[in-house]
């Protein structure tokens, strides 16, 4: 299975990230004035993390507006999600497979090999990867956000080779 990135998806995702970037440059600049009262000192340390965090998701969405060629690759060699590395997970390395929903989302975990698993997973990965397992959620999570498929495809997927 070879899925493609869904531009009109993307697209969504990246507008969200601005409105809400947005919406925290608002916060930040409106309570700068009334500083150092509590409430003012709250609004401009959240405007501060939604700045910092918005910004870094629409930057990171937007590059991969610019990724041409596969995101995911699910076939008989293993997994590969260029969003994660451009590593391929050998099936060798997966230990359990399971689906993982989280609110509305879902996800495929791959709860893989310890040592293969930080080989893997390296830089700004591994940092929202230990985030992650801190927050009790195991394993590399495969999303189907911004793809021309499915949660449902990716598992099913996985589960085929896998098995």
């Amino acid at each position: 299975m070879v899925v493609h990135r869904s531009v009109p998806k993307t697209l969504g995702l990246v507008l969200g990230a601005l409105t809400l970037l947005g919406a925290s440059v608002f916060m930040l600049v409106d309570g700068i004035p009334r500083l150092p009262a509590v409430g003012a000192l709250l609004q401009v340390g959240l405007g501060a993390v939604g700045v910092l965090f918005f910004g870094f998701g629409a930057f990171r969405t937007g590059q991969q507006l610019l990724h041409r060629g596969p995101v995911v690759e699910i076939g008989p060699d293993g997994v590969r999600d260029v969003r994660l590395s451009t590593q391929v997970i050998p099936w060798t390395a997966v230990l359990r497979v399971r689906e993982v929903k989280v609110q509305r989302q879902r996800f495929v975990a791959l709860d893989l090999d310890e040592e293969f698993e930080r080989e893997f997973l390296s830089g700004g990965t591994a940092m929202l990867q230990r985030i992650n397992q801190g927050a009790g959620f195991s394993g590399v999570h495969l999303s189907a956000t911004g793809l021309r498929c499915n949660a449902d495809d990716l598992y099913a997927a996985v589960l085929r080779y896998w098995s």
